[in-house]
Order: structure tokens, then C-alpha cells, then sequence
């Protein structure tokens, strides 16, 4: 098979493209003829050393996608998969930016018709975590929310998710053009960042709706400026580094105003492992699955095949708000 391979931490246009055996699946786990996997933000950080616990060199990167099942190591589960478009994540060793995955059994989910193959290879990281970044309001611990990096695919889930469940939501862009497109989408509070107004605007509506939570994508000087503007006692919860900054805030904000600054990081959604953990997951994935056509589905913006990698990918990664990147290994 063809591979992505990254042997430096040199950001994913970095990758080497190889051929190498294709890999055989042990019993409980399937081989997954890969169809399309998307670049997360959370792929350009792995690919760059960035990520979590470094991984050991050389290795395929690409977290999740979607594929055809078209073999099996044997295992109830896994031979009746045969066939079937399902969608599955690699925590870690090889993943889907090569033209076939191992996945285990257990832990794919078959794709309904009506879920587009982009959809299908985006259904675990962005739906999971705007899942989980509405709970806190969701379950009424907090009244309204802020986001920052509305207007990407995740910011877009969660406009969504904030009408179904009928929540007051702010959302944060970078520029002009993003607050007109998104308020033609149904946003009905977004501020543009680089406006003169925006920490005045941001304080006046923050108050006005008592929106106490904010999850942040971005970081670097724009976490100071939601713990400086938010109403007292407020959250902010840091789960990207879309600016390549560290966060920057004043320590008084903290001390005197009570405001806390925390992280998320979807893989710690995952360590309970006991009974009722996996149950409590799995009953996740399957709301998550009836929304995928709907509320949690992904736009693309470009498809690559391997060989475009190191010379279109740098290039689209600057405009995310455009949409989604996926890799198709076997177009």
C-alpha cells in the first residue's frame, strides 16, 4: 500500500509518501480500506511534536476516518463488518493517512447512507468534543456560552447544537466577512475580533446574557481577553492553539475576579474504562451518529490524495474557516 509517513516532526506537509506491506488484522480487529480522513488541528500538532505524548518514529498520522471493511482477523464482530463503510480512530501507532487501517472491532461504528463520507470521517473528534464543550450549559450549570473560532466546521457544530438545545451562544471570529456569513447561518450573537469595539462589545453582551463558560480554540492573547471581559466567576475552557501561542492572561483576573482558566483534551473523555464508563461512551457515539446528517455533519473544503500532500496542504491550512482538508488515499 501507499503511506503518509512522518519521520521528523515537521508538520504535516512533511510527511513521506512510501509504499510498504499492507498490514494483516489480528483476531477482533478488521482491515479498513480507507476512503477519506480529515486534517485535524490535532493532526498538525501530532505531525509537529506537539500533541499530547510524542509518538515513536517513523508513523502514519491521520487520527480518524472512514473506510470499507475488507477483511477480518476472524471474531464474531469483526466478520460481520465485511462490506460495510465504517468510521474509527487510532489513538495511537498507524493511522489513516495510508490506503488501508487496522481497526479493532470493537470500536468502529458503521456509517448510516444518509452520512456523507466526509461526515463519516469526521464523526469522532469534532462532534465528541462540541458534545461535550455544550454539556456544561446543557446541564445548567451555566446560563450562556462564548466560543472562540466560530466559524470553523467544530464552531459551526456547536451554533447548531446551541439552537437545538436552546442556548444563549457568542461566537467569536477573526474577521468581518465570517460575522455576515454565520449570522446568514442562524448565529445570532458574533463579534469580529479585530474590530475597535470588540472587548467593549464582548463585556456589554457577556454581561447582558451572564455567560459564565467559554470555550476557547484559539489561545494566546485572546484567553486574557474572555477572562478580562466575562462576568465574574467565569470558565474558560482551552482546548486549542489555533494562534501557535502560548495563553496570556492577567493573574489579577484570577485572583481578584475569580476567574478559571482550564484545559480539555478530548482523549481524557476516554480513560474510564469501567462498565459504566464504556456504556456512557457508547450511548455518546450513537446520538452522536443520528447527527452526523444534520447538527454534527462537516464541510469540505479540498481533498488531496497523498501525492498532493506536500504541495497544496500548508497552503489550504490557512483558511480553515473554508472547511474541512480530508486526505483520500485511494482516489
Amino acid at each position: 500500500m501507499r503511506a503518509a509517513i512522518l519521520e521528523s516532526f515537521s508538520g504535516p506537509a512533511g510527511v513521506r509518501i512510501i509504499d510498504m506491506p499492507a498490514p494483516t488484522p489480528k483476531r477482533g480487529e478488521v482491515l479498513v480500506k480507507v476512503i477519506c480522513s480529515p486534517v485535524n488541528p490535532s493532526d498538525v500538532l501530532y505531525c509537529s511534536g506537539l500533541y499530547g505524548n510524542l509518538p515513536k518514529l517513523p508513523v502514519i498520522p491521520g487520527f480518524e476516518g472512514c473506510g470499507t471493511v475488507v477483511a477480518s482477523g476472524g471474531g464474531f464482530m469483526a466478520d460481520r463488518l465485511i462490506g460495510k463503510r465504517v468510521s474509527g480512530s487510532v489513538q495511537s501507532g498507524n493511522g489513516f493517512w495510508s490506503e488501508f487501517v487496522v481497526l479493532r472491532a470493537m470500536e468502529v461504528m458503521v456509517m448510516p447512507e444518509a452520512v456523507t463520507n466526509e461526515s463519516a470521517a469526521s464523526a469522532l473528534v469534532n462532534p465528541l468534543t462540541a458534545i461535550a464543550l455544550i454539556r456544561p450549559v446543557v446541564s445548567g450549570q451555566h446560563r450562556a456560552m462564548v466560543q472562540t473560532a466560530a466559524a470553523s466546521q467544530l464552531g459551526r457544530m456547536i451554533i447548531r447544537l446551541s439552537k437545538r438545545h436552546n442556548f444563549p451562544l457568542i461566537n467569536i471570529v477573526h474577521r468581518k466577512a465570517l460575522v455576515d456569513e454565520l449570522k446568514m447561518q442562524g448565529a445570532e450573537h458574533v463579534l469580529d475580533s479585530s474590530s475597535k469595539d470588540f472587548k467593549q462589545e464582548l463585556t456589554s453582551i457577556t454581561h447582558e446574557l451572564k455567560a459564565t463558560w467559554a470555550a476557547d480554540a484559539v489561545a494566546g492573547s485572546l484567553t486574557g481577553v474572555l477572562a478580562a471581559c466575562m462576568p465574574l466567576g467565569s470558565t474558560i475552557s482551552v482546548y486549542g492553539v489555533l494562534s501557535g501561542e502560548e495563553s496570556k492572561l492577567n493573574p489579577g483576573d484570577l485572583i481578584f475576579r475569580g476567574q478559571t482558566v482550564t484545559g480539555f483534551w478530548l482523549s481524557n473523555e476516554f480513560i474510564d474504562h469501567s462498565p459504566l464508563g464504556l456504556i456512557r461512551i457508547a450511548l455518546r457515539l450513537k446520538n452522536a451518529t443520528k447527527l452526523l446528517a444534520n447538527d454534527l455533519q462537516t464541510k469540505a473544503q479540498a481533498h488531496l490524495k497523498l501525492g498532493e500532500m506536500g504541495e497544496r496542504l500548508s497552503g489550504l491550512l490557512t483558511s480553515t474557516s473554508k472547511g474541512k482538508i480530508y486526505i483520500t488515499p485511494n482516489a
